[in-house]
């Protein structure tokens, strides 16, 4: 695929250039252009079309965000917002921002950011491409296409439901499994189940919610419990109280 033309949008030329010379190192991603507000970011979104910006909050003539929401939601690029202000993540959230990274950030947390970033990008120009027939199948509903925000210490991270692969209780935290990593988020379990797709996800135990389309197998256990191996090799333990939860949405496994 070619590469992802992004543009760099903030009003500090030292930001600017720290952020051109980080993606200089990355060969699937290529600095289009620059701009110090967020008129000429607007201006140059709609003149250039690009697949990914970095966007500023606070800036001359017009803040990030307010450029950002201006532009229908088709034409915007993936959007990662950088800027030392916390208080906007949500509003940047609402906004389909890819990520949101908080000023000054690690090399570690930059480079999250635009791994998820290129997949976002990398997943919108497969689902542009002609389908080689009517009869192919059909993009991700709405509901796989669902994120959330959740704050992990001093960061933001932005979540497409279909990365949770499971959700667990701990104390007064949870812990969140998705591929290859864990995220510690101080927040009920309860309050992270009333934000997701009951047709999706299940509680399995008064501890643990899964993602049924993570399922990779049910094996029965003593008791008439069963355990729950996930595409991630977590194996979860499901109480026999929850079982006919899980039933409903997947008679075939539990038959």
């Amino acid at each position: 695929m070619s590469k992802i033309r992004t543009l760099i949008v903030d009003d500090e030329p030292l930001a600017r250039e720290g952020i051109a010379l980080m993606l200089a190192q990355d060969p699937e991603v290529e600095v289009v252009g620059t701009c110090g507000d967020g008129q000429a970011a607007l201006e140059e979104i709609r003149r250039m079309q690009p697949d990914l910006a970095f966007v500023d909050v606070h800036m001359p003539r017009l803040n990030g965000l307010d450029a950002v929401e201006q532009l229908p939601e088709v034409e915007r690029p993936a959007i990662i917002f950088v800027t030392a202000h916390h208080q906007y993540a949500v509003r940047a959230f609402a906004a389909c921002a890819v990520d949101y990274l908080l000023k000054p950030y690690r090399d570690d947390r930059f480079q999250s950011a635009l791994l998820r970033a290129k997949e976002h990008v990398r997943r919108r120009q497969l689902e542009r491409m002609p389908r080689p027939s009517a009869e192919s199948p059909p993009g991700p509903d709405t509901a796989s296409a669902a994120r959330l925000v959740f704050k992990v210490g001093s960061d933001f991270v932005f979540l497409g439901s279909d990365e949770l692969i499971w959700i667990e209780a701990q104390g007064n935290l949870v812990k969140l499994g998705v591929a290859g990593q864990t995220h510690r988020v101080r927040e009920s379990l309860q309050r992270v189940e009333e934000r997701l797709d009951s047709r999706q996800f299940v509680r399995v135990h008064r501890s643990f919610l899964i993602n049924t389309r993570h399922i990779r197998r049910i094996e029965p256990v003593l008791y008439g419990d069963y355990r729950v191996l996930m595409s991630d090799g977590t194996k979860i333990r499901m109480s026999r109280s929850y079982r006919d939860r899980l039933r409903a949405l997947l008679p075939a496994k539990l038959a």
